[in-house]
């Protein structure tokens, strides 16, 4: 028989390969490809098989049981979150997995090409080898529960022993699981046609993935050279020659062979192995002082992952610090993937969040102190995953366990020599890590880490399957609590950061490919020099997963959302729930345009660093008069001209108010000070002028008091410095009355170290105010204030160039002439309507004496006379001539 490559493919995308139900669907349909020894006469016995289904399949115990299922094999990449491993366990059901990294078009699923010695070669996957390594020892399984079944018709013993089957599953059971399967059959001799046909009739959209198509073709195509060209072929497809030898032994071969290799494994070696990591230990495989390691329980294996490309597992120590397990964690990630790539690199700027087996994926908090003060990290992933610490040498030491799952968020990197790169061991590569002085963190070489995926319509979930979520992610200051989006939000961006318009696209797309669109109102509240700010919306993530409804990725989420919370033996439930009085955030979310800009705001010196002990200290703002911050953010954007690229950004969250939104006092000057007739838009134009008309004089001390008070919170907060070069730092109130300082980055100059707070008491997380800071800030007053009271008291309605002309003119003028001038200015911009009104004569005299005094006031302050010669020398000193302005 002659294999057509075209045609098998053909005939796959005939049988199979339909389009995937709409999203969200109740997938309950599991598919069973059943298998019958080839050798036993009796039909009847024997069938056993594979089952294709998702992880809902592999988490539903019951359903797995009344199929009769003796081992699952986890064909995702990495570890479904909140898979009941030890339920599984408990109920006699072995459980292994092999990572499968990517559902993509060119990942070697079945097998690679090679050219070796030039000639085309193809080397078999460890997927396929795992995958009929576990279908092996399941044959032999079925063969002893057929000869334990002879004689025992129709008792319970008989229907204990009936033939068990694999269920291979994947996120969504469409294309990993399914090629995985459809292969291990074929190798094992079952006809493609035979394999297809009852995938059609449960799984019609199984095998989308035209990449996994063309593998399977070419397996098969494989195997029948083998078959019929022997040993003329075998050195060009060695790999597939023992694995092929392997599954087609004799039921007796199979079953001697697994004996032999369990005696012979070093009192059992692979067996112990397998127990402790989920994964088959192939035959013939040399063992690594790492696996001993973790037999003798000095290392753990842990899940890895690197979001946007793929799981590893990394053996770290159990009994390390935090930043050991990021070093360890990084150099595995440099060694084994980053600098194998087309383009080597290293990890420069990067995160490392822990989330744990058996809880909500999104219940994870963050091993940073940019993002959670350490002793609250080591408190949090006590409370949630019970993982305890002890100290030694003056450092706290966590112990991990192999249900830890991490995942290293990479935000930049540093471009490697690719020839270099490529002729080093993974081992040199590591010693370059541990020898290399500079921080690649701090390296100004470092670039922005992107990576590229193409979503496809046939695909069930909106993005990477599980390597991600596409919903914002964001950690609390003080508390560390965990907190997404309420919907997907996929931020834009562009290789330009004066590119501003590209920055505001945002796609909010559940279960559906990525629909990016410009922000509407709401959505973008600001844009400045250095960052865009949006509106978001944000719930607290739960350890049970009831947070998630349905905006949320149905095939991410790996099993159903139960009443009750699922734990892991020995782990303590965090006390969070949906069902708490938990405030949610509704959060303005700052991102910077840049790398450079984003890791200048993350300094402790700077916006960020800030932030964080701007809300420890927060009791200290009981007039909030400062940006209440919430935390960092991290969220994912997408090219905006390339939307197939992909990178992750550090954002900061503060908290969004209806009363102040976006107002800032830089629109409110220019509102102030426009003349009516020159503003075209009706509505805007009224707005303005009734702005202009209830804007009183003491509305004008109200609001300056407000600025220099908040000035003044700053001080009492230990900050050092503000930013008062331009008015967009500051927010007005809708009612003119209440400003609000945002943007606190002090030219970097930052703030009086505020001291970590003690959360070792169960009693409150409230910070501690320490004793009184030194009472100074640093804050220009020179240029932006006299200017704003100048516009203030001169330009109301009059525009911006009459207000620097007439204080001109009154600057040059003689002392009364340029008194009388205010004097006029002032009642008109004022009083008007009081002289309109008509005044009896004590009125006037009043009203001239206050006119006279408020215009001496401003003589002074304008031309910096006493006693008002250094009123902008400091806050305090500013206070006290704001004091002075006469109101009444």
């Amino acid at each position: 028989m002659a294999f057509d490559l075209e045609s098998r493919i053909n005939l796959i995308r005939a049988t199979v390969a339909q389009p995937i139900p709409k999203q969200p669907w109740d997938d309950k349909t599991p598919a069973l490809i059943p298998f019958h020894e080839p050798a036993d006469p009796d039909t009847s016995r024997g069938v056993g098989g594979i089952i294709i289904g998702s992880a809902r399949h592999a988490s539903n115990i019951s359903l797995l049981q009344s199929m009769n299922v003796a081992a699952v094999l986890n064909c995702a990449s990495g570890g479904i979150a909140r898979l009941p491993v030890d339920e599984l366990r408990d109920c006699g059901i072995r459980y292994a997995f092999t990572n499968c990294r990517r559902d993509s078009y060119d990942y070697p699923l079945l097998h690679e090409k090679k050219n070796i010695n030039n000639e085309e070669s193809y080397v078999c996957s460890q997927h396929l080898e795992v995958a009929s390594q576990l279908f092996c020892d399941i044959r032999c399984q079925n063969n002893d529960a057929n000869q334990h079944r002879v004689g025992k018709k129709d008792t319970a013993a008989a229907v204990k022993s009936r033939p068990c089957n694999i269920l291979f599953f994947c996120v969504a059971g469409q294309n990993r699981s399914a090629a995985l399967a459809v292969a291990t059959m074929i190798l094992h001799g079952k006809p493609l046609e035979e394999c297809l046909k009852h995938c059609a009739d449960k799984r019609p959209f199984v095998l989308e993935n035209i990449g996994f198509q063309r593998q399977i073709a070419e397996l098969e195509s494989i195997l029948h050279k083998l078959k019929t060209k022997g040993a003329a072929v075998r050195n060009q497809f060695q790999s597939h020659w023992t694995l092929y030898e392997q599954a087609n032994k004799s039921l007796k071969a199979l079953q001697h062979a697994k004996r032999i290799r369990i005696a012979d494994n070093e009192n059992g070696f692979a067996t112990k192995l397998t127990s402790i990591t989920d994964r088959p230990v192939l035959a013939n495989t040399p063992h690594s002082k790492s696996e001993y390691d973790v037999l003798a329980g000095v290392k753990v294996e842990i899940e890895l992952l690197i979001p946007g490309l793929c799981t590893m597992e990394v053996r770290i120590p159990r009994e390390c610090t935090i930043p050991e397990l990021k070093r360890c964690l990084i150099q595995h990630t440099n060694a084994n993937l980053l600098s194998r790539d087309v383009h080597p690199c290293k990890v420069a700027k990067a995160w490392v969040v822990v989330a744990m087996f058996g809880y909500d994926d999104m219940y994870d908090i963050p091993l940073e102190v940019e993002a959670v003060e350490l002793k609250v990290q080591l408190k949090r992933i006590k409370s949630m995953f019970g993982l305890t610490s002890r100290i030694i040498n003056g450092l706290p030491h966590v112990v991990w366990n192999e249900r830890c799952r991490f995942a290293l968020v990479i935000f930049s990197v540093v471009r490697l020599p690719t020839q270099i790169a490529s002729k080093m061991s993974t081992d040199s590569l590591k010693a370059m890590d541990d020898q290399d002085d500079e921080d690649p963190a701090l390296s100004p070489d470092q670039v922005p880490w992107t990576f590229c995926h193409e979503e496809r319509s046939g695909a069930p979930s909106t993005f990477l399957h599980n390597l991600l979520s596409t919903h914002l992610r964001a950690w609390d200051f003080v508390t560390g609590e965990a907190l997404a989006s309420s919907v997907p939000t996929v931020f834009s961006f562009a290789e330009d950061p004066r590119d501003k318009r590209a920055f505001m696209m945002m796609s909010k797309s559940a279960n559906t490919l990525q629909q990016f669109c410009f922000g509407g109102e709401g959505e973008i509240l600001g844009m400045g020099e250095n960052a865009i700010v949006h509106r978001v919306q944000l719930s607290h993530t739960t350890p049970d997963g009831a947070h998630r409804d349905e905006n949320w990725t149905s095939v991410n989420i790996g099993l159903e959302s139960s009443g009750h919370t699922i734990t892991q033996r020995g782990a303590v439930c965090d006390s969070t729930t949906k069902n708490d009085a938990v405030e949610e955030w509704d959060a303005a979310v700052k991102r910077p345009f840049s790398l450079a800009k984003m890791l200048a705001f993350l300094q402790n010196s700077s916006e960020a660093g800030l932030a964080k002990r701007l809300r420890l200290a927060n009791l200290l703002n009981s007039d909030k008069r400062v940006l209440y911050f919430y935390g960092l953010g991290l969220g994912l954007s997408t090219n905006a001209y390339n939307q197939n690229e992909y990178k992750f950004e550090l954002m900061l969250l503060s908290k969004y108010e209806e009363e102040f939104s976006t107002y800032t006092m830089r629109e409110f000057m220019e509102e102030y000070v426009a003349v009516p007739s020159s503003v075209e838009v009706d509505e805007k134009r009224r707005a303005i002028q009734k702005l202009q008309s209830e804007f009183t004089i003491t509305s004008v001390k109200v609001f300056l008091v407000s600025l220099l008070n908040a000035f003044r919170d700053l001080t009492l907060m230990g900050v050092q410095a503000f930013d008062f070069n331009h008015l967009n730092n500051v927010l007005v109130s809708r009612d003119y009355r209440q400003v609000r300082l945002i943007d606190i980055d002090g030219n970097a100059q930052g703030s009086i170290d505020y001291p970590a707070i003690d959360f070792s008491s169960k009693s409150s997380l409230s910070p501690r105010p320490t004793p009184p800071q030194r009472p100074c800030l640093d804050v220009d007053l020179n240029i932006l204030l006299p200017s704003v009271i100048e516009q203030l008291m001169l330009g109301k309605g009059r525009g911006k160039s009459f207000v620097s002309n007439k204080r001109s003119e009154i600057w040059h003028a003689k002392e009364e002439e340029g008194k009388e001038m205010l004097r006029r200015i002032l009642v008109e911009n004022f009083y008007s309507t009081s002289n309109k009104n008509g005044l009896d004569d004590e009125a006037k005299g009043k009203l001239q004496q206050h006119v006279k005094k408020l215009a001496e006031w401003f003589y002074a302050l304008l031309k910096k006379q006493p006693p008002w010669n250094n009123w902008t020398h400091d806050i305090y000193d500013a206070m006290r001539c704001i004091d002075h302005l006469p109101i009444s």
